[in-house]
């Protein structure tokens, strides 16, 4: 996936897209898809960083249906749905479940209503989707049934729960990557390790971007018509070097600290979620009393998320503050699980942007935000980051319905929703 920064110059582009994470790899799918010439530049390696980084689950959106936003839980459900179609070999059912009728959790009747609701809203979501990829219903489950998923949920699991299914996906890097190959298998041109340094502009639109080869140091300029910044918390960065000022409008002004911690045993059979007891006070980025889920993977289970700023120590004290947070959030929250840090054995994190439009503190931004050349001043530039691995294909296919009709290539329409991705059936992945 890596030919000479060089290559990318050889030719004029109709998209350039500066960013390897998972929204760059569906805009440049995306874009391939419909027949543009495109090229897609990254910094680091592909799907690295945040996008590698994620708790692993693909959500149907239960959680919007609390708050009555019906369009973004479909949305969800339909791209949950979409991933289990065109790449089942790499995402797959997970049941989901957490304790009810205890105290600091909902009540059975009205989850079990809220189940009926998910239900109902995702009456479709197994359509076109092989046998072994379909998300059966959610049910109730007996005090025994809970326990035997998590046996270490001790008395929360006194008064049973319930059970749904979400998707999981086996490793978010494959997953991002095998976007970019069904790229590249289209006629895209990938580079890792390569960075946008310069951009040149004319006439209030961008002409070219100097890429820095990072092996060699060689810059080569890379033309196109459009431009898309899709380099989730270094987007802000970009769109100021495109602008020419680093006191540029930004997009966001800042990001938050996402950490998730691995423990070195399986403690699940489900992926379990327990309500935090810290207040919106204690947690105002995460919101306040919200679930943490412990989501098994092989041996191992990831446990996530804490929420914070990276302050006055950096971030290395900043992981490390979130660690020892998120241990004991974990231990207010279920302390028969008996973790302490000797059970870990890694942890990940990345950056995700904050809710700029919020009254007092910034809780995590709910919605992609995207910069047009309304908003960046240049007629082919746009600006683009996605807040949910989930919806990043979604929104990547509203970003190129804007884009087609301004290149030179007649574009074809949308068909990442069809078309599976290359490397990621059933059959096994390379």
């Amino acid at each position: 996936m890596r030919p000479e920064v060089q290559a990318l110059g050889s030719t004029r582009h109709d998209l350039l897209v500066i960013g390897g994470g998972i929204l760059g790899a569906c805009l440049a799918w995306d874009a391939a898809l419909r027949g543009l010439k495109v090229a897609l530049v990254e910094r680091g390696q592909l799907g690295g960083a945040t996008s590698a980084n994620s708790l692993r689950i693909i959500h149907g959106g239960l959680r919007y249906l609390a708050r009555g936003d019906l369009p973004r839980m479909r949305e969800s459900i339909r791209e949950r749905s979409v991933l289990l179609r065109i790449a089942p070999g790499l995402v797959e059912p997970i049941p989901v479940a957490i304790p009810s009728g205890i105290p600091g959790y909902p009540g059975r009747a009205a989850l079990r209503l809220g189940l009926a609701f998910n239900d109902l809203l995702s009456a479709d979501r197994n359509r076109h989707l092989h046998p072994r990829r379909h998300l059966p219903a959610g049910r109730a489950l007996s005090s025994g049934q809970l326990s035997a998923l998590c046996p270490g949920l001790g008395p929360l699991a006194r008064a049973g729960g319930v059970l749904w299914y979400d998707a999981l996906m086996s490793r978010p890097e494959h997953l991002t990557r095998a976007f970019v190959r069904s790229a590249t298998e289209h006629g895209c041109l990938v580079t890792e390790n390569a960075c946008a340094e310069r951009f040149t502009s004319s006439g209030g639109r961008v002409l070219s971007v100097a890429i820095r080869d990072c092996q060699t140091g060689a810059f080569h300029e890379v033309a196109a018509s459009q431009f898309a910044l899709a380099a989730g918390p270094w987007t802000d960065e970009m769109l100021a070097r495109a602008l020419g000022s680093a006191s540029a409008t930004r997009m966001t002004p800042r990001h938050a600290l996402g950490v998730n911690l691995v423990v070195g045993r399986r403690l699940a059979e489900a992926a379990i979620g327990v309500r935090s007891e810290r207040s919106v006070t204690e947690d105002p980025i995460g919101g306040g009393h919200r679930f943490l889920f412990l989501v098994p993977q092989e041996d191992t289970t990831l446990v996530g998320t804490w929420y914070g700023m990276v302050e006055d120590g950096g971030l290395e004290a900043a992981l490390e503050r979130g660690s020892l947070a998120l241990l004991e959030d974990l231990d207010r929250a279920c302390p028969s699980l008996g973790l302490t840090s000797a059970d870990l054995i890694g942890r990940q994190w990345g950056r995700l942007p904050l809710d700029q439009d919020a009254e007092g503190p910034a809780g995590l931004a709910d919605r992609p935000r995207l910069a047009g050349p309304a908003e960046t001043g240049l007629a082919n530039l746009y600006a683009v980051e996605t807040v949910k691995y989930t919806t990043a294909r979604a929104v990547a296919e509203r970003v190129l319905d804007r884009i087609a009709v301004r290149v030179p290539t007649r574009a074809g329409r949308c068909r990442t929703a069809e078309v599976p991705l290359v490397g990621a059936g059933l059959e096994g992945t390379t």
